[in-house]
Order: C-alpha cells, then structure tokens, then sequence
C-alpha cells in the first residue's frame, strides 16, 4: 500500500494550540479565506440551510452559488445541510442534494468534489474526502444514508445507483502500527476507489480501499467488495465473490 498524503484531520484542527478557536473552527470549515467571506458563509447558513418549503429553496438557490466552487442551472439544495470548503465543491445543473446531507471537500486538494449533471444525493448522505478528489458522474443516484470516503481519490461513473446504506470506504492502517492509538497512526491506502458507470449496488453494500468496480457490474445487498469486480459480473457475499455474468 502507498501511504496517502497528509490531511489535517477533524481532531488536530480542534485541539492545536496556534490560533483562537474560531479560526480554527474558520479553518475547518471554510479553509484558508477572509474572515468577511467566512462570515457571511456563517451568515447564510444560520438564515438559509433550516429554512423550510419553496422559499427555502429559492433563496438557497439566489444566495449560496457565490460560496461554491461552481453552482450550476436549476440546483435544488434541501434543508440542514452542510457544506464544508465549499469554494471546492462543483455543482453541476439539475444537481439535487436533499436534506441533512453533508459535502465536505477539505481534503480534495484543486480538483474538487465534484457532482456531474442530474446526480441525487438522497437524504443523509455523506461525502467527505480525507485526501483526493471526488468525481461522481452525470445522472448518478445515491441512495439515503450512505457514506462516501475518500483517502485517495473517489469516482463513481454516470448512470450508477447506489441504494440506500452503502458505504465506499478509503484507508486503512498498516498492521505494524496497531500498537498505537487509533487517533495515532498514518492512514494508508491501496488507491483510489472507482465505480464505472451503470454501476448498481444494492442495499447496505460496502466497498473497501482501492477497489475498481466495471461497468455495468450489479452487487447484491450487504455484500463487502473486497477485490476489483469486472464489467457485467453480478457478485454477492462476504467478501464478494462472482455468481453470475450478465450476457
């Protein structure tokens, strides 16, 4: 495994002793910008992110695109959600995020998290990179609930469906330092995660560090990708093994 590069975690950010609490907090969440932009970032979210029904939507819709990376035609942002580095998060058009959803680019580097044309990012979800970029594609659905890591890049192709509790989870820890902490040891990773597109995983599905998963592959429910899946294979269990080649 190569090791990933560094990203300042949640706990570091917290508990370092340079600077006040609120720039930290400032750090986390908005990066490295002014301290007006990061209160009237602070200001929008208070006012605009709890405001129920269509007023809600229409006035996230007038106000936050300044605050984004790109914010594409006819975006719907739904209620409490929460927007982490949001000047490298790229909307697309017909973009749907709907409530208590949480998009945090902090550790996506330039490139950005990314959310192609007429993606759903259904209720709950979360997309958080801890290292590398994040690029899911056109029409993309991702079901309520799931969890989206990336330690070194995540992709997820057009036209994929990821249903409800799915977790694609990056990184892992070298066997050598399970001596220490947790909090204390250096993530590793095998690469980046990558769906192709049409991808369907089905219910509760996880997928773990540096798996690539082809085109049109199915998963069955509660199965764990362990290992690189080819196009047009339906595969199911613990670890996920091939049952049935689609023609």
């Amino acid at each position: 495994m190569a090791a990933v590069r560094t990203v300042t975690g949640i706990r570091s950010l917290l508990s370092e002793e340079q600077g006040s609490s609120l720039a930290r907090y400032r750090r986390l969440t908005m990066g490295d910008t002014g301290f007006v932009r990061f209160a009237l970032f602070e200001l929008a979210g208070l006012l605009l992110l709890p405001l129920p029904g269509a007023l809600g939507l229409v006035l996230r819709r007038s106000l936050l695109p300044r605050f984004f990376g790109a914010f594409g035609r006819s975006v719907v942002i739904g209620r409490n959600c929460v927007f982490r580095h949001p000047n490298r998060i790229f909307l697309d058009d017909s973009v749907v995020i709907d409530d208590n959803c949480v998009l945090d680019a902090r550790g996506t580097g330039s490139e950005g998290l990314h959310l192609g044309r007429g993606t759903i990012l259904n209720r709950g979800s979360i997309v958080q990179s801890k290292g590398g970029p994040i690029r899911i594609g056109e029409r993309a659905s991702i079901g309520a609930g799931c969890h989206l890591v990336s330690w070194s890049g995540l992709a997820i192709g057009d036209d994929c469906a990821l249903a409800g509790g799915c977790h694609l989870s990056a990184g892992t820890y070298p066997l050598e330092e399970l001596g220490k902490p947790p909090s204390e040891r250096t993530a590793v990773s095998a690469g980046p995660i990558e769906l192709g597109a049409a991808v369907w995983l089905a219910t509760g599905v996880i997928v773990l560090d540096g798996v690539h998963v082809g085109d049109n592959a199915v998963v069955a429910a509660g199965s764990v990708v362990t290992q690189d899946v080819p196009s047009r294979a339906i595969v199911q269990g613990n670890p996920a093994r091939k049952i049935f080649a689609i023609r």
